[in-house]
């Protein structure tokens, strides 16, 4: 249970000096964090969410919804 806490407690600070951070980080520098961690939620969602979908397509399951996931964003800006 210590550990689970230390953890929450470290997750916290983290969420907290993040937000300080991003008020003194330009746009270029945000949009790369945004797009970093735009895809590794996607690996992970792939990876462990979609079992079925990475055990018969192995990798090529990944970079499907990663595109899948491209193609609606795109098309979300083109309307």
């Amino acid at each position: 249970m210590l550990i689970w806490t230390a953890i929450a407690a470290l997750c916290a600070a983290a969420t907290v000096a993040g937000f300080q951070l991003q008020e003194v980080a330009g746009a270029q520098l945000r949009g790369g964090i945004n797009g970093f961690a735009a895809g590794a939620l996607l690996v992970m969602l792939v990876g462990s969410m979609i079992p079925e979908a990475t055990e018969k397509a192995a990798e090529k399951a990944g970079l499907a919804a990663v595109l899948g996931f491209a193609v609606a964003a795109g098309l979300s800006l083109a309307t």
